[in-house]
């Protein structure tokens, strides 16, 4: 299984800064809601912990991927994650 919450290319920013997913994306289980936090990533990058700013109705997942590692943001994971 992935290490991920959500799969996400880190290339899709927008003007603003944030970067964009898609719920289809998501790790089954996986819970997305505003002001949250979840791990994100894709085979070709290192896994980060992002701030879901928002969801919008057609799927689309407006993120702030945070500096540093996933270890080095794990606190702010609820409940705290076991995943690397």
């Amino acid at each position: 299984m992935a290490p991920w919450d959500l799969w996400l290319d880190y290339h899709r920013r927008d003007a603003d800064g944030l970067t964009h997913g898609n719920t289809r994306n998501v790790r089954p289980g996986a819970t997305l809601a505003p002001c949250g936090h979840i791990i994100v990533g894709n085979e070709e990058a290192d896994s980060a912990v992002a701030e879901v700013v928002r969801i919008d109705d057609d799927g689309v997942v407006l993120l702030r991927v945070l500096p540093g590692t996933v270890e080095d943001n794990r606190t702010l994971l609820h409940p705290p994650s076991s995943r690397s």
